[in-house]
Parts: C-alpha cells; sequence; structure tokens
C-alpha cells in the first residue's frame, strides 16, 4: 500500500487528486475507489492505496483507505467475535489451550500469505497457490485469511475462491466444536501432546 495525501477534491463531482508521500506525481482517484464512503473526502485527507492503470493508460488509485479511518468490516467483526468465544470456551469447558495459540499463529501466516501474493499479483511474479491458501485456512488460518482479504482486497470477489474459504471456515469450526465431545478432547489431548513430545 502507497501512502498518501488527497490535495485536490471535487464534491460534487466525486472525484479528486492524490499525491504520494514518495512522488511529486497526483494520481487520480474516483469516490468509488474508497473503501469507506461514510464521510466524504476532503484537501488534507491522509490516505493508503493502490495504483492500477486503467484501459488507457493512464493510473488511477484503487483501494484507497484513510488512515485512522478503517472501520471493521462484517467478516473481521465475526472472526474477532469467534476468537473471543472460543478463547471463552476453552477456558470455560477445559479445552485444548494450544487450539487458541495454533489459531493465533496459523492466522497471522495466513495473513503474511495474503500479503505476499497480493505483492505478486501487482508485481506479475509467482503466486501463491489457491489450494494452499485454503489448506492454512482450513488448518485454523481462516480469520488471517479474512482480516487479510479485508485489509488488502484480495480474492474478496471471486469465486469460487470465496465459497471454497467459507467452506473451509465452516469445517474449521465443526471440528473446534467437536473437539469439545468425549471423543474429540480425547483425539486432540493426544494428538497435540503426541505433536509436542515430538518437537521436543
Amino acid at each position: 500500500m502507497i501512502k498518501g495525501q488527497i490535495v485536490e477534491w471535487f464534491d460534487a463531482k466525486g472525484y479528486g487528486f492524490i499525491k504520494s508521500t514518495h512522488s511529486e506525481q497526483k494520481v487520480f482517484v474516483h469516490i468509488s475507489a474508497l473503501n469507506n464512503r461514510d464521510r466524504r473526502p476532503k484537501m488534507g485527507d491522509e490516505v493508503k492505496f493502490e495504483v492500477l492503470k486503467d484501459n488507457r493508460g493512464r493510473y488511477n488509485a484503487n483501494n484507497v483507505t484513510r488512515i485512522g479511518d478503517a472501520p471493521m468490516t462484517s467478516s473481521m467483526v465475526f472472526s474477532t467475535i469467534y476468537l473471543f468465544a472460543a478463547i471463552i470456551a476453552t477456558m470455560l469447558f477445559n479445552g485444548e489451550k494450544w487450539i487458541i495459540l495454533g489459531y493465533a499463529l496459523m492466522s497471522l501466516v495466513t495473513y503474511f500469505m495474503y500479503a505476499i501474493d497480493k505483492n505478486a499479483a501487482k508485481e506479475g511474479r509467482w503466486r501463491t497457490s489457491e489450494n494452499t491458501l485454503h489448506l492454512l485456512a482450513l488448518f485454523g488460518g481462516w480469520p488471517g485469511a479474512l482480516c487479510a482479504q479485508s485489509e488488502f482486497n484480495h480474492k474478496s470477489k471471486k469465486q469460487p475462491f470465496k465459497t471454497i474459504l467459507w467452506i473451509t471456515v465452516i469445517a474449521n469450526i465443526a471440528a473446534f466444536v467437536w473437539t469439545f465431545t468425549p471423543s474429540g478432547h480425547t483425539a486432540t489431548h493426544e494428538l497435540i501432546h503426541g505433536i509436542i513430545s515430538f518437537l521436543m
């Protein structure tokens, strides 16, 4: 993401220009490129944005977010509520605390994998396999995946990727709930402690 400032804004027409922090060149920005349109832009707003080339070879700002004005999306709210619920359930019902640590680590890894893939897409470099991203989500990294989609506007509308991602989310949540059943608790306990013993 590039940091810059809105240096011109024509509110009646819904467009203006952004100047990057590291360049004197102005980039066109339309109101439709803003992630949050609850508050109209104004001159002096500091923003983060991406640059895309249109059909005529002109550079336009895209995925524009005002710095300090990035509301949580529904996906991010869902992820946050779920993680809090998972922590509370683990504490109340004597669940495996290692699972919570696993969620945190896998979400962090998945978030950075999305960031790397986003940069690779922009620069035309080797891409991360979609199957890899789905496996990371399935094994607990889906909160990081949803946050990365919102943050980077990456694969957030692509189908069937989006549908498959939500299938992995549901499957992962179902597996987590299963760990609180007698058979699930025993199997998870043995698996986790077997992994710890192997690593140590």
